[in-house]
């Protein structure tokens, strides 16, 4: 649990939040690696911000299981952020390729987003379960193990299981590339320095 350790250590813990209505100090990427530490990167394919590519809109994180199924956590960090998710057009979230979906939102914010997700969802069986995070790490599954499934699902086809496969690839090297490309940057930087 070397991320939650991490983060009880960080900085930011006890800082107080900007005006922004933003109810966490954790990024959505920091938000996304607890995840994927508690899911297991060793058991599950699990791909962060799938826009494209195999989805007709985007996905915060997607986990796919051994046997083809894919759960979708949709992550919040405001009120108005899970409020706009209400918003978004018939296609969010609604994919027949998605076998479970869970909200993961600030611990604070909790009791109300059952309350919201009692107040649209009337059928208890229809709605979303939902998963809470504390700024130091903690994350509390709350709802059926087995999650909701909406509608028509099925398990991935081999070939959108590569595709998925693929997109986690593209993901991780690209951030690669890019972590590589500021360390250099930061590097010549620091050696300009030295020479002045």
């Amino acid at each position: 649990m070397g991320l939650k350790k991490n983060l009880s250590k960080s900085s930011t813990i006890g800082v107080k939040k900007s005006g922004s209505g933003v109810c966490t100090e954790l990024s959505v990427k920091e938000i996304q690696a607890l995840l994927a530490e508690h899911f297991g990167i060793r058991n599950n394919i699990i791909v962060p911000n799938v826009s494209w590519g195999l989805l007709d809109y985007e996905a915060d994180l997607l986990i796919m299981n051994k046997t083809g199924y894919v759960t979708e956590i949709e992550i919040k960090r405001s009120w108005s952020d899970f409020l706009a998710d209400f918003k978004k057009d018939d296609v969010a979230h609604k994919s027949e390729l998605i076998y479970q979906f869970w909200y993961c939102v600030p611990e604070e914010l909790y009791s109300k987003c059952i309350e919201k997700l009692k107040e649209v969802y009337k059928d208890s069986l229809d709605r979303p379960n939902v998963i809470s995070y504390s700024d130091s790490g903690i994350l509390n599954f709350h709802g059926k193990s087995a999650s909701y499934c909406r509608g028509n699902h099925r398990k991935l086809f081999l070939e959108e299981q590569l595709k998925l496969a693929r997109l986690g690839t593209m993901r991780y090297w690209s951030s690669k590339f890019k972590r590589l490309r500021s360390e250099r940057e930061n590097k010549e930087n620091e050696e300009n320095l030295e020479i002045l």
